[in-house]
């Protein structure tokens, strides 16, 4: 049930005239069962439904015991090993099994591990990231324990964020969840419009670009030069308006509910360095990484007796920096592993973003002495666009290895990316071979147009606080052209597929 369907749609609409018809104090519950549905409808088996039902009592129980016993720590551990091994266990198994597999039959001894072939419930790396979260705050006496378990399973499996997040935290949602809602004629509106430019984002933009980047992606050793460098850009905003766009549906449903949401993105094409870029994207999952991996592993003993140890050896500044960068390492290669159990995802979306921030960290005393020997500007528009677009370029191509099926099919794609074909420069047609006809590109280009404009204008506040200040007729207008470019220019066709939200597979 994808959240751009019309099954999903209609679920939603149903939840919403049952949770606004029953009493208040039971609206929790529906919102409970709805849940439910939501994840047996998706993919339900004896094998993903015991998988939920053991993170649901393990965090249950974990929370109790670390209430009630004055050995507080030894719950939490045991909380945490059963719901991160079972995680690893479903999910990266196989990237441990394969390299052990190659090295074997590299020293030719005829055997090899049999691979683990498990299904696993959607949205489970989300809900066992928040449910040791819980565990974790307990134990730091941040939150209480719940005692009631299907109030804690639907803080476990709350319909709307399950394909694509945000991260939510017990404390800050709990009040939402179980909270009695009234039904506000404003705040519908207001949540509609935040889920109409999501599926704008999504059906209008992102699969529109993904024809493109599936084209070039699926061949790249026909490809190459420019198509291979647009494929790579395209990518970058087709992932951004999928991820995006599904956050905007989630925020919208629940905005109407009553529950607010944690904003996910904050303009992140508007970035200046890879470090300011991911301050403001996937912001939730960087701030539950920060506070639940990195600083405390930073005030680990480990770390601690490292950084003494390096401080004593070096220097006290170096020892500090070695010390933070080992932690911001550990810190980089979890956010790539929870991508994917692959090690493309590690490489992309954790190792080389390391070493972008490693050198941004290290070169930016240097680049700023460069510049004022040299007498470069560096508070004017033209440097700063220089810096924006420089920043989505490394990242786009840190995202090489995200999107392509391998390591060594993101090694063929770096390479033809350098080989160029002049003759493109003087036929026009010839970009209408991979997968967009003019049309599909003159309507790529106006959205994307739109997209830029609405991120400027909501970089001086809220763009639907100004649209419901304007009159009547104007913002009837922007909904109704809105809904008709949906409608009309919306990806429907034979390849497309509701379903493929990117980040639904993490």
């Amino acid at each position: 049930m994808a959240l751009t369907s019309f099954p999903f749609l209609l679920f939603c609409t149903l939840v919403l005239i049952v949770y606004f018809l029953v009493p208040k104090k039971i609206q929790w519950i529906v919102l409970s069962i709805s849940s439910f549905i939501f994840l047996f409808y998706n993919n339900f088996s004896i094998e993903t439904v015991s998988q939920a039902i053991i993170v649901l009592f393990t965090a249950y129980c974990s929370g109790i015991a670390i209430d009630k016993h004055k050995d507080k720590k030894r719950y939490l551990l045991l909380g945490v090993i059963v719901i991160l091994g079972l995680l690893i266990y479903l999910k990266y198994t196989n990237m441990f099994l394969r390299p052990i597999n190659y090295l074997l039959n590299m020293c030719n001894i005829n055997y090899n591990f049999k691979l683990v072939e498990r299904t696993s419930l959607i949205g489970i790396s989300y809900y066992s990231l928040i449910m040791i979260s819980y565990i974790i705050d307990v134990y730091r006496e941040t939150c209480k324990p719940e005692k009631n378990i299907l109030k804690l399973s639907l803080f476990m499996s709350y319909f709307p964020i399950l394909t694509s997040g945000p991260f939510i935290r017990y404390n800050d949602i709990k009040d939402g969840l179980y909270g009695k809602h009234k039904f506000n004629f404003d705040r519908m509106c207001s949540g509609l419009v935040r889920i109409l430019w999501g599926v704008f984002k999504v059906l209008v933009i992102s699969q529109r670009l993904g024809y493109f980047v599936d084209t070039v992606y699926a061949s790249p050793s026909t490809f190459n030069g420019i198509y291979i460098f647009l494929a790579v850009c395209f990518f970058t905003l087709q992932l951004y308006t999928n991820f995006s766009g599904s956050i905007d549906i989630v925020i919208g449903v629940s905005e109407i509910i009553g529950i607010k949401l944690p904003e996910n993105f904050n303009l992140p094409f508007f970035s200046k360095t890879v470090t300011e870029l991911w301050r403001r994207w996937h912001i939730t999952l960087g701030a539950w990484l920060k506070d639940y991996i990195f600083y405390p592993l930073q005030k680990s003993d480990f770390v601690q007796k490292l950084n003494k140890s390096l401080r004593n050896r070096f220097g006290k500044k170096f020892g500090k920096k070695a010390s933070l960068y080992f932690s911001m390492l550990i810190m980089w290669i979890l956010i790539g592993a929870w991508h994917g159990g692959e090690y493309k995802f590690i490489i992309g979306s954790g190792f080389i973003q390391f070493i972008y921030i490693f050198l941004e960290d290290m070169l930016t005393p240097i680049s700023n002495k460069i510049n004022k020997k040299l007498g470069i500007k560096t508070d004017v528009f033209s440097y700063k666009l220089y810096q924006v677009i420089r920043t989505f370029l490394l990242f786009s191509f840190a995202m090489i290895f995200f999107r392509a099926d391998s390591i060594s099919n993101a090694i063929t794609i770096i390479r033809n990316m350098f080989v160029f074909n002049p003759y493109i420069l003087f036929d026009r047609t010839s970009l209408f071979i991979a997968g967009l006809d003019r049309f599909d590109f003159e309507i790529l280009i106006i959205s994307l147009v739109v997209l830029f404009s609405v991120q400027l204008l909501a970089r001086n506040g809220s763009v639907r606080g100004k649209l419901f200040k304007q009159n009547l007729i104007f913002r009837w207008t922007i909904l109704f052209v809105l809904i008709f470019a949906i409608i009309i220019f919306g990806c429907y066709g034979p390849g497309y597929d509701p379903a493929t939200f990117i980040y639904r597979q993490f």
